[in-house]
């Protein structure tokens, strides 16, 4: 697979798995869910915050031009034990720079807590898709993980969320 197929999760009828499928759809807060699904361990380790040229996906998701400038983050969603969600953010440089958000400031703490808490930022339909393995952190690279992705926009700001359901999770039911 060279770039995911995104499609609006109401469109795919090729996920078998119901709980899988019920985990995609879910338009609440994923670290509150990930919370409740695990042993009260849920945390985020950050990959990577930087600056980097967008990909082609999320250049047409934001409205840019590929290889424009994007402020990225990276991180693993762990609850139950392990890594379960791989998290990849994306913002245009500019406007992130021009909004005065400080997300780069949230270290391990989630970005679902401020997407959720603020009534100003709405969230737009969700997309599914197969991920690539080789967009995978290294030693997480498995191909056929699904994952979702959605805008998160405010007055002055774009967020491109995408969440990857690593293998084993969600656990059957």
């Amino acid at each position: 697979m060279s770039i995911p197929d995104w499609q609006l999760v109401t469109d795919h009828s090729d996920i078998s798995d119901s709980v899988l499928l019920d985990w995609l759809r879910d338009t609440g807060s994923l670290t509150r869910r990930l919370m409740a699904a695990g042993n009260d361990d849920f945390r985020v380790e950050v990959l990577a915050e930087q600056q980097q040229p967008a990909r082609a996906d999320e250049a047409a998701a934001l409205g840019l031009a590929e290889a424009h400038p994007v402020w990225a983050r990276e991180v693993l969603l762990h609850t139950a034990g392990a890594p379960r969600v791989f998290a990849r953010t994306v913002a245009d440089l500019q406007a992130f720079n021009a909004a005065g958000v400080h997300l780069e400031n949230l270290g391990s703490r989630s970005l679902g807590e401020l997407l959720f808490n603020d009534p100003r930022i709405r969230r737009e339909p969700i997309e599914i898709s197969r991920y690539p393995a080789r967009w995978l952190p290294a030693d997480r690279q498995q191909p056929g993980c699904w994952a979702r992705r959605s805008l998160f926009a405010s007055e002055r700001l774009q967020l491109l969320v995408c969440e990857v359901f690593l293998p084993g999770w969600p656990p059957a039911a």
